[in-house]
């Protein structure tokens, strides 16, 4: 496989650097929950909205949602 594909990647999907991730796109975009999307009013040229699955381990959901907040 080629360097940087998904079979050779390490995938760190810690709350440790979920939070990180978190951070360094806050720092570069505005970010906007669903509502403040759908509600459509002045959104910024830009902007980053992101999710999450917890289908995996739904016990989890609460640590990842904190996070978000």
């Amino acid at each position: 496989m080629e360097k940087g594909t998904a079979a050779n990647m390490n995938l760190d999907f810690t709350l440790t650097k979920f939070r990180s991730l978190c951070s360094a796109v806050a720092q570069h975009y505005p970010t906007l929950t669903l509502a403040e999307y759908f509600q459509g009013n002045k959104l910024p040229e830009f902007f980053a909205m992101m999710r999450h699955d917890i289908d995996r381990k739904p016990e989890n959901a609460l640590s990842t949602a904190r996070v978000d907040i």
